[in-house]
């Protein structure tokens, strides 16, 4: 019976995984709005797994390489195929290395991440929320039309420059709910809980990309202000 309090967690952890493979096999396929949208399913899925297993004290090793690896998959893989499949067909060739760098840059960020202690603050951008965000960029901009060469490139750019902000130790991130700031943990939390609704409905992805794209600007602001 012990052991199946583990169970919960794991479940979660393994959904989200397989929201990583679909949204990947959907990219591969040319169709990144619905992949797009199993990468931010994960990102809910993604939070729930470990509020889960401190809940129900149920924190294991192979539970943090679980998670590592559904991270990697979701936030590091998808985004990438997501990239492919908003690229018109006559430049795929040229789409490897923007690909490559984003995935090898998630694949070292999870790695560093897995190798610190536990910590109040992530440094670097957290994987969850860079893949969150290029998903919600991809549905934005595919469903409104911008799928010639010069959004390509910018897909490619970004996707570069979110692999490289993984790895930039000076950005940093307050966890939600951990911020010295009362007003800020309950903002902070309203935004995921309004993003979060409106993924599982499938419904104002514009707003979900806004809103995680000012969160990605705007808290490594959040907790200079709070190390002071």
């Amino acid at each position: 019976m012990k052991s199946l309090r583990y169970l919960v967690p794991t479940s979660i952890t393994a959904l989200a995984l397989a929201c990583g493979v679909i949204a990947a096999v959907y990219g591969a396929q040319g169709k990144p709005v619905e992949g797009s949208w199993f990468v931010l399913y994960a990102t809910i899925l993604d939070r729930m797994d470990g509020v889960a297993a401190r809940a129900l004290k149920a924190t294991s090793k192979f539970g943090v390489w679980l998670d590592s690896s559904s991270d990697f998959v979701a936030f590091g893989v998808a985004p990438a195929f997501l990239f492919l499949g908003a690229s018109p067909s006559g430049f795929r060739s040229v789409l490897l290395l923007p690909m490559a760098l984003y995935i090898g840059g998630c694949g070292l960020r999870l790695v560093r991440f897995s190798l610190q202690e536990a910590q109040k603050e992530f440094r670097g951008v957290p994987s969850t929320l860079a893949g969150g965000v290029y998903a919600a960029g991809i549905n934005t901009g595919y469903s409104n039309g911008l799928v010639d060469t010069n959004a390509l490139w910018l897909y490619g750019a970004v996707l570069v420059a979110f692999g490289l902000a993984m790895n930039t130790p000076w950005i940093r991130y307050g966890k939600v709910g951990g911020l010295s700031t009362p007003w800020l943990n309950y903002f902070g939390m309203a935004v995921v809980a309004t993003c979060a609704i409106f993924i599982l409905v499938g419904v104002f992805p514009e707003f979900v990309f806004g809103a995680s794209f000012a969160v990605m600007l705007t808290a490594p602001l959040i907790s200079r202000y709070e190390a002071r």
